[in-house]
């Protein structure tokens, strides 16, 4: 990206007004930035009515009040074109091109897909074939679909090559806390290595997510994931494509050819990419990544009130890396008198019901196995009760607060999980993420987090 393109994005990130040129479309995107919070100038284009959503329509682009820093844009694809034109002539800032019909088309789209670089000029376009862009940071949405999600001021910026998907992730229900969603797209203009090395300089951004479909410049791409290695930013990618219908797929929907599984596997590898197999693990570990620190290694210590949660972290553990090494006998010693008689001292240890719930029993043995300076990372396994089921769930909120105290005391990263992603409700979500624990949904997408995020700060 040049200085004078990546100043104009800027401004499409946070934009002072906003041009909305099109009919229906552009009318949900005003709503969804009105809904997000955007408070800058709304400038709606349309040369057949009055207004829109309440807003003075102008008839053209060259009636607007100055060059806009950015730009929904939501019109057939070869007019389209023509507008683009005026805009870099003009000055504005960025675009987001909602409009389809370019390169994933065909042959003809090809060609006005050209043309339309061609006009761009130093404009920073999104697009086009893409959903577009939200800031969660600075309450900015150029969207044209009902979102959701939030940021605490810090997360993961996420970059997807499917608009669908990116869609999916703002109405996921996973407490993860977002920076940025921009979904790229055929990337006529920008690429996704433009968003990362972007998006890395900032320090609100943790983390940054990938959806991929297929890579245009191999080498500029590991540039720019190099650079969030410099930048202490964990890159995490979900590359599909790889099955012979899934490319198939791919180059029909953004024109981008897949490459071979082995291929990409190699490049993150080598340029320190996290790489994940589904989407609901590219969002737990992001959000490990982006709630508590890496941990130092790989080893970790467990707790359930069940021997059965016990068994399932110490059987996925040893596929992956993880170790839940052994107390040593004063440990040992020590947990013994603080735990029921019925309670066996191993690790994962499962700390039984006669305590559960009661932090004055089950703090001190937390914070005496997570004191045993034998490991790198702590958990705790929990699943909650639903709505009308509820009456239990100050007891395990005892718990989560007393083992969030004995790993902040101990300086651990620590998190606590469900063993089935669905059974932690979001009041439980936030008030993890106020005690500085991860809130992880399934016990194997936690325990897989964990060693990559262990994996990724060693390797650095």
């Amino acid at each position: 990206m040049t200085p004078e393109k990546r100043r104009h994005f800027d401004r499409l990130l946070s934009p002072r007004h906003i041009a909305f040129i099109g009919g229906t479309d552009a009318m949900i995107a005003i709503g969804e930035a009105r809904r997000r919070g955007f408070e800058g100038a709304y400038w709606p284009v349309n040369p057949k009515r009055d207004h829109m959503c309440d807003l003075p329509c102008f008839a053209r682009v060259d009636d607007l009040p100055e060059a806009p820093d950015a730009v929904f844009l939501a019109i057939p694809a070869a007019a389209a074109v023509d507008t683009l034109e005026k805009l870099a002539q003009m000055g504005a800032g960025g675009v987001v091109c909602y409009t389809a019909g370019f390169k994933e088309s065909g042959s003809d789209g090809d060609a006005l897909e050209q043309r339309l670089k061609e006009v761009t000029g130093d404009m920073a376009l999104i697009g086009p074939n893409c959903y577009g862009v939200i800031n969660y940071l600075d309450n900015v949405a150029l969207w044209p679909f009902a979102h959701g999600g939030g940021s605490p001021g810090y997360g993961a910026a996420i970059i997807t090559q499917s608009g669908m998907f990116s869609s999916d992730i703002t109405m996921s229900q996973r407490s993860l806390p977002l920076t940025h969603l921009i979904s790229a797209g055929n990337q006529a203009v920008l690429e996704l290595a433009d968003f990362i090395d972007a998006l890395c300089e900032n320090p609100a951004v943790r983390a940054i997510g990938l959806h991929i479909e297929g890579l245009g410049d191999i080498a500029k791409f590991e540039q720019a994931a190099l650079k969030c290695l410099r930048h202490d930013t964990p890159v995490v990618a979900l590359k599909t494509g790889s099955s012979q219908i899934g490319s198939q797929l791919t180059v029909s929907h953004t024109g981008s050819l897949s490459g071979a599984k082995e291929l990409y596997n190699a490049l993150f590898d080598r340029c320190g990419v996290i790489s994940v197999t589904n989407p609901s693990q590219l969002l737990e570990t992001l959000k490990y990544l982006c709630v508590v620190d890496r941990p130092k290694g790989h080893r970790v210590v467990g707790f359930t009130c069940s021997g059965g949660g016990a068994t399932m972290l110490a059987d996925h553990a040893e596929t992956i890396g993880l170790r839940f090494p052994t107390f040593d006998p004063e440990v040992t010693t020590r947990l013994t008198e603080a735990l029921p008689a019925i309670a066996t001292v191993s690790n994962p240890l499962d700390y039984t019901t006669p305590i559960w719930g009661q932090p004055a029993y089950t703090e001190p043995v937390f914070r005496t196995a997570i004191d045993a300076n034998c490991v790198d990372a702590a958990l705790l396994v929990q699943d909650y009760p639903y709505s009308g089921l509820d009456e239990s769930q100050i007891y395990y909120r005892n718990d989560a607060a007393a083992f969030s105290k004995a790993a902040k005391a101990a300086n651990l990263p620590a998190a606590v999980c469900a063993t089935l992603p669905e059974n932690m409700d979001i009041e439980t979500r936030e008030l993890l993420i106020e005690l500085g624990v991860a809130p992880m949904q399934g016990i194997h997408e936690t325990l897989n987090a964990v060693a990559q995020a262990a994996t990724w700060r060693e390797n650095r």
